[in-house]
């Protein structure tokens, strides 16, 4: 388990998690936070051999090893340690950073056929983090803007629009509030709330209301192709287990940049309008 002021990072030594590291040493150089690599020996749930294991894990040590050197000379006046867990990836890595700062995993998957046609990991892990998750595409920063967050009814978003509100003053960017109003007349209630709130976070930033027809995971997917972030919230029952829900799954299948999900602890999970699920 690693302290908070720390973002874990899952590094395989693919071209995704690259990603995500690079994206993770950008935030961590701005909010001060040290980088944990983490990677993971994937036991198949218990079912490789012995020897096949010890093999698995000489192979996954080593490339660790490779990772963390790499982040190192990425990662200049960033405090950067490696660590090794064993296990279901996407579990070892929530277990690894429950009291982090945040949880960052890539995805080679963006667009709709690339969701679909190949799953996602990171629903996993943003189904079961304790702590916010930032899943990371492979795919250009040029011509992005703004940091997105999907509004809903009640406080269901809020701690996601307090998130969405901090990472827009870091990043020096416009904080757009995203509310599918699906014919509600109370629609702009939601937004002014949700304005009123990320003003109080941060007083200084630029913040926009939108309403949208569209379905809630349309409009995220859509907007994720422009904005610098999209932030999205996930409702977590003081008890039990919620699945992630449609509107994340989509997203998350579909994204075509950056994603944070950013867990809401609630007793009673609100289901009008637009849930933050």
């Amino acid at each position: 388990m690693l302290a908070c002021m720390t973002i874990v990072v899952g590094a395989d030594g693919s071209v995704a998690s690259r990603a995500a590291l690079t994206w993770a040493i950008d935030r961590a150089r701005s909010v001060g936070d040290d980088l944990a690599l983490v990677t993971v020996v994937d036991d198949g749930w218990g079912s490789v051999g012995e020897s096949a294991l010890a093999e698995l894990k000489r192979t996954t040590e080593e490339r660790a090893g490779r990772e963390l050197e790499f982040a190192r000379k990425l990662a200049a006046g960033v405090d950067v340690r490696g660590a090794l867990a064993l296990g279901s990836p996407m579990l070892a890595l929530a277990e690894a950073g429950r009291d982090a700062d945040l949880i960052a995993v890539g995805t080679h998957k963006v667009g709709y056929f690339h969701g679909h046609a190949l799953g996602s990991r990171s629903l996993q892990l943003a189904a079961v983090s304790g702590v916010p998750s930032a899943v990371v595409p492979v795919t250009s920063w040029r011509g992005r803007s703004g940091v997105a967050v999907g509004v809903a009814d009640g406080v269901d978003s809020d701690d996601a629009v307090r998130f969405a509100a901090q990472e827009a003053r870091r990043l020096g960017e416009p904080l757009v509030l995203l509310r599918a109003a699906g014919g509600e007349p109370d629609a702009s209630s939601a937004g002014d709330r949700a304005a009123s709130l990320a003003a109080a976070v941060h007083p200084g930033i630029q913040i926009e209301v939108r309403s949208t027809a569209d379905p809630a995971s349309g409009a995220l997917i859509g907007v994720s192709r422009r904005a610098v972030l999209t932030v999205t919230g996930r409702r977590v029952p003081s008890r039990g287990f919620l699945p992630l829900g449609r509107t994340n799954t989509d997203l998350l299948m579909n994204l075509a940049g950056p994603v944070v999900v950013v867990p809401h602890t609630s007793v009673e999970a609100v289901v009008v309008g637009w849930t933050a699920a």
